[in-house]
């Protein structure tokens, strides 16, 4: 059975580690296809904000200014990913460029300078690339450690149509002054910036998807960190971005089990509508003890959202921070639940930058503020209206106070709330 299979696969990853690692990973994170690429121990990137260490104000001010650029990305979004790079110290971002990412049922966000925009049909893989450069830019602005693993190894066309080997590993942003001491999380990595990550992403797909090799190999190179990530309250992220199933599932279920017993935040970013692919990845989650954070689109994602929470705009920067890693638990519950109010005022404190009122004390002064706040902040594009829109609507944030105001007043069986 499926659930045999599971168990005798997890006790044989638990009893021959370090034969399993020897054989599946040389320590150079050799692919099959591409030149070595030495493995260089990479210290975890330096904290934005950490107890006992006095933060640069000339540093971080520069990475606000740099990511306040980017997207319209709001004052208080910026802030929280600047944060975040404390609880999240280095992120894996593994790419699936197999062969089914040539499919044509990828959607793309097509934004102007002004932030105008609309969805566009495209390849799978073209949707993932867009990703792939704005989490790279972020990233570059931050300084923050991003390291790419393609699935497949790829050559990359050069000058006068020369066909080069792409590679298959590489790390951005890592400027290597990290003033963090012990063990160092490791990268297999060839070191990149923007230009060099737009040639990469700029090869075409080919190739199986083999998750399950992906998954050991970011054990390997997290495991030997786990014991300082923990004693720091901190997490590496791991993003799967993928359009589909590993080749083999029992066994990444097995791979993913490992994975989540080390200090991890994972991401799974799916690129296809297909029923069957959703389907297996929402089982997936239900099946391991740790969640999955599991993301569509911009338009699959803008839907969830608007049915718990119609008030908030979901606007390209929350998509792309979500994928980023945000260590705030809120920016999960998004397309969970319904905030409550003093959820809905923490969340609009972060995304504003600007401290509010209490809604459950005076709902009338916590609306008003946030209509205030919205005043300096530019539009943004709506993917479920493909048009510019505020933030926060402050028509149906009010609307949603009163509903859950009146709930909490009604005790009677005659309460009807309209």
């Amino acid at each position: 059975s499926r659930s045999r299979a599971v168990a005798c696969i997890t006790q044989r990853l638990h009893d021959n580690r370090a034969e399993r690692m020897a054989s599946l990973y040389p320590p150079a994170c050799e692919s099959s296809a591409t030149p070595v690429v030495q493995g260089v121990p990479v210290q975890v990137a330096s904290p934005a904000v950490q107890p006992g260490v006095t933060e640069s104000p000339v540093a971080n001010t520069s990475a606000q200014e740099a990511m306040g650029k980017l997207n319209n990305f709001p004052p208080g979004l910026v802030k929280a990913m600047v944060s975040s790079l404390s609880a999240f110290p280095v992120r894996f971002f593994v790419v699936d460029n197999s062969g089914s990412m040539q499919a044509t049922d990828g959607n793309r966000l097509i934004l102007d300078a002004q932030g105008r925009g609309r969805m566009v049909q495209a390849t799978r893989w073209e949707e993932l690339s867009d990703t792939v450069m704005q989490i790279g830019t972020m990233a570059h602005a931050l300084n923050a450690r991003v390291d790419f693993h393609l699935l497949n190894p790829r050559p990359v066309l050069r000058g006068r149509g020369r066909l080069e080997p792409a590679g298959q590993f590489f790390t951005m942003a890592h400027d290597g002054h990290s003033t963090d001491e012990g063990e160092a999380v490791s990268t297999c990595g060839q070191p990149l910036d923007v230009v060099g990550l737009r040639q990469v992403m700029a090869t075409s797909p080919g190739g199986t998807t083999p998750l399950t090799e992906a998954v050991m190999q970011l054990v390997s190179l997290i495991e030997p960190a786990a014991a300082q990530l923990r004693a720091r309250g901190q997490q590496a992220v791991v993003v799967l971005a993928t359009d589909g199933m590993p080749n083999d599932p029992p066994s990444f279920l097995a791979a993913l089990q490992q994975l989540q017993l080390l200090p991890v935040w994972t991401v799974v970013r799916l690129c296809t509508d297909d029923d069957g692919v959703v389907r297996y990845w929402s089982d997936l989650d239900a099946s391991l003890e740790a969640p999955l954070e599991v993301l569509d689109d911009d338009l699959g994602e803008a839907k969830e959202v608007h049915a718990k929470n119609p008030w908030l705009t979901y606007g390209s920067p929350l998509q792309l921070a979500r994928t980023f890693g945000m260590h705030d638990k809120l920016f999960d519950l998004l397309d969970e639940a319904a905030l409550l109010p003093s959820q809905m005022r923490q969340f609009c404190e972060l995304l504003l930058g600007v401290p509010l009122p209490e809604p459950d004390l005076d709902a009338a002064a916590f609306v008003a503020a946030v209509r205030d706040a919205l005043q300096t902040m530019p539009p943004v594009f709506d993917p479920l209206t493909s048009r510019l829109k505020p933030w926060i609507d402050v028509h149906l944030l009010t609307r949603q106070l009163d509903r859950h105001n009146g709930v909490a007043r009604c005790f009677g069986p005659n309460c009807v709330i309209s």
